[in-house]
């Protein structure tokens, strides 16, 4: 009998020593599990905020696209403008030598309308030149504009190079 209650308290012993020997790896593995999902949360609160922060990006980027093609849009309406005052004002230099040339040839009680016309033709002139001046100032204000809505751009567009080299690369063994 004492021989049977050795036995079974060996054996109950042994029960309990191999219950807690397999237990061991079994929480080795819920930790290794535990660190595993731990890193997925990490990861994907990691893209969640790229994401977001990309979204943003792209926004700003479009909105600062708007705002370079509209400077550019502007840049070339004044260049337009500037180059067709310059056509007039050449115009109307054109005219100023021939209304000297008429006059030159003509009577002297004629050549008073015609030195009358050369000095009306001389103030459109002057008008001209001075809106002239004004569309060359714009201009380069424009190309200002535009060089610094381009930079803006770019730099919008660097800050988005460097968000995608800083998410993390998928692997496709996961």
């Amino acid at each position: 009998m004492r021989r049977a209650i050795l036995i079974s308290a060996l054996a109950g012993l042994g029960g309990v020593v191999f219950a807690q020997g397999s237990r061991i790896p079994l929480e080795g593995q819920q930790d290794a599990l535990l660190v595993e999902v731990r890193a997925l949360r990490a990861e994907v609160n990691q893209i969640t905020s790229a994401g977001i922060r990309t979204q943003l990006l792209v926004a700003r980027l479009q909105l600062q696209e708007q705002r370079v093609l509209t400077a550019a849009r502007q840049l070339t309406e004044a260049q337009t403008t500037l180059v067709s005052l310059q056509a007039r004002i050449a115009g109307e230099r054109e005219r100023v030598r021939q209304l000297e040339d008429s006059a030159s040839r003509a009577t002297i009680p004629g050549r008073a309308a015609f030195q009358q016309a050369i000095a009306d033709a001389g103030v459109q002139i002057e008008q001209m030149q001075t809106q002239e001046l004004q569309l060359h100032s714009r201009e380069r204000e424009l190309e200002r504009t535009v060089n610094d809505e381009q930079a803006r751009w770019t730099d919008f567009n660097d800050r988005l190079d460097a968000l995608e080299r800083s998410l993390p690369v998928v692997n496709a063994s996961r």
